[in-house]
C-alpha cells in the first residue's frame, strides 16, 4: 500500500504542478473575470451618458418618478440640465410641467427613449394625472377608494413550464459537454505518459523495487486525483460564482431571470450522475493506460487512443440526439446499461425522468464492475504491456501483453 500510495504521489504531483493543468484550470475563471471586468468597466464609463435626467416644475413630485431605469433626479433646472447635456454627463432630459390642469412632459435628446423606460415614464405620468383628475373632481372619500381599486394579477408558474424545460436542457448539455471534455483530455494525457514510459531501462529498474500492478494502480489514482481535483476546483468556482451573483454587477432583471435558472439547474442533479460521471472518466483513462502501453513509438500514441475517442463521441452524440427527443426509446434504454455509454446515456434518462432509482442503480452496477475488473486485469498484465518492444501491431501486442502473468 505504501507504495501504491508513493506512486500515486508522485503521479498527481508531477502534473498539478505543471503549467499545462494551471492553465487548462484557470482559463475558465479568467475568462469569466476578464468578460465580466470589461463588462463592468464598459457599463461604468458609459453610465453617465446613458442617463436621463428628470426636471420638475414642482419638486415635490420627485418620488413619483423614483425607480425609473437609466434616470438620474440631480438636475433641478433645465439650464442645468442643458449644461450636463452638452458635457455629455447625460443623453436627454425629461421636462415635466406640472403648473396647468394637464401635465406636460417633453423629452430632449439625440437619441429615442428605450421601449422600457418610455413605458415606465408614461407609467408615472398617467398615475399622477389620475392624482391631478380625482383632486380637481372634488371627490368625497369613498369615490376616491373606488377610482383607486387596481386589478390583480398572480403568477402561478408550473414546474412543467418553460423554465423547466430550458432548465432540463442546460442541465444536458452541461453534464454532457463536461463529460466530453474531461474525458477526451484526460485520456490523451493518460496514453501519453504511459507510452513515454514504455520501453525505458527505468521500468525495470523500477518494476524491481514496486510490483507492476501496484504501479499501475498507483497511477491511475495518481491520474484520477488530478481529474477529482480540476473537477473540484470547477464545483467549488461554481458555488462560489452562485453565491456572488449579485456582486458581479447584474442587473435586477437579469438576476430574476439567471438565479431561478440556476436553481432549476441544480434542482435535476443528484449525487447518482456524480458517480456515473466518477467510473464512467475511470473507465475511459484505464482503456486509455492500455491504448498508450500498446505502442512502440510515442507519436503513435494518436493512433492506437482512436478507439477510445470513437467510443466517448458515439457516447457524447448519442446522448445528444437520442436525449433531445422528448420520449425514452430503445436505443437510449440500451444504452443507459452499456458500461462504455451509460455514463453519458443514463444521466440524460435521469433528468428527464424516463428512469427511476432502480434502474440507475442497475446501471451503475455495471460500470462499476466493469471499471474496477478491467483495471484490475490490466495491472495484472501490466509488466507485460509495458516492457515489450516488439513492434508487432497494437491487436498482437494487446493479445501478447494480457497472456503475460
Amino acid at each position: 500500500m505504501k507504495q501504491l500510495l508513493l506512486v500515486c504521489k508522485e503521479t498527481y504531483l508531477r502534473q498539478v504542478k505543471s503549467w499545462a493543468f494551471l492553465l487548462m484550470v484557470l482559463s475558465p475563471f479568467l475568462f469569466l473575470f476578464f468578460s465580466v471586468g470589461i463588462g463592468y468597466l464598459t457599463g461604468s464609463s458609459a453610465a453617465n451618458t446613458d442617463k436621463v435626467a428628470i426636471v420638475l416644475s414642482d419638486n415635490s413630485l420627485k418620488d413619483s418618478f423614483k425607480g425609473i431605469d437609466d434616470t438620474t433626479l440631480r438636475y433641478e433646472t433645465q439650464a442645468a440640465a442643458k449644461k450636463a447635456r452638452k458635457d455629455e454627463k447625460i443623453s436627454g432630459y425629461v421636462m415635466v410641467d406640472s403648473s396647468a390642469s394637464v401635465l406636460e412632459a417633453t423629452y430632449h435628446s439625440d437619441t429615442s427613449l428605450s421601449d422600457t423606460t418610455k413605458g415606465q415614464f408614461l407609467q408615472a405620468l398617467g398615475i399622477l394625472q389620475s392624482q391631478f383628475n380625482m383632486a380637481q373632481a372634488d371627490l368625497n372619500p369613498d369615490q376616491v377608494a373606488t377610482l383607486g381599486q387596481q386589478p390583480k394579477f398572480k403568477e402561478n408558474i408550473s414546474k412543467t413550464g418553460d423554465l423547466e424545460k430550458a432548465g432540463k436542457y442546460i442541465t444536458f448539455f452541461g453534464l454532457t459537454m463536461i463529460m466530453y471534455f474531461v474525458i477526451i483530455t484526460y485520456a490523451s494525457s493518460t496514453a501519453q505518459e504511459i507510452a513515454s514510459e514504455k520501453g525505458t531501462k527505468i521500468m525495470e529498474v523500477i518494476f524491481s523495487s514496486v510490483p507492476a500492478n501496484l504501479y499501475f494502480y498507483g497511477r491511475i489514482l495518481g491520474i484520477f486525483a488530478v481529474i477529482t481535483t480540476h473537477l473540484g476546483i470547477y464545483a467549488l468556482g461554481g458555488v462560489l460564482i452562485y453565491h456572488f451573483l449579485p456582486q458581479l454587477g447584474m442587473s435586477q432583471n437579469l438576476m430574476d431571470t439567471v438565479k431561478p435558472m440556476l436553481d432549476t439547474v441544480i434542482d435535476h442533479l443528484d449525487w447518482s450522475m456524480l458517480f456515473f460521471a466518477i467510473f464512467g472518466i475511470l473507465l475511459y483513462v484505464v482503456l486509455a493506460a492500455l491504448c498508450g502501453s500498446l505502442v512502440v513509438r510515442v507519436e503513435d500514441v494518436n493512433k492506437a487512443v482512436q478507439p477510445v475517442i470513437y467510443i466517448v463521441i458515439v457516447g457524447f452524440i448519442g446522448a445528444i440526439t437520442l436525449g433531445q427527443q422528448g420520449q425514452d426509446n430503445i436505443l437510449l434504454t440500451i444504452g443507459s446499461y452499456l458500461p462504455f455509454i451509460s455514463s453519458f446515456f443514463m444521466p440524460i434518462r435521469l433528468i428527464n425522468g424516463y428512469a427511476g432509482n432502480w434502474e440507475a442503480l442497475l446501471s451503475l452496477l455495471f460500470l462499476v464492475v466493469t471499471a474496477v475488473v478491467a483495471t484490475f486485469y490490466i495491472g495484472k498484465s501490466y509488466a507485460g504491456l509495458i516492457l515489450q518492444t516488439d513492434d508487432i501491431g497494437l491487436l498482437k501486442s494487446l493479445k501478447r501483453g494480457l497472456n503475460h502473468k
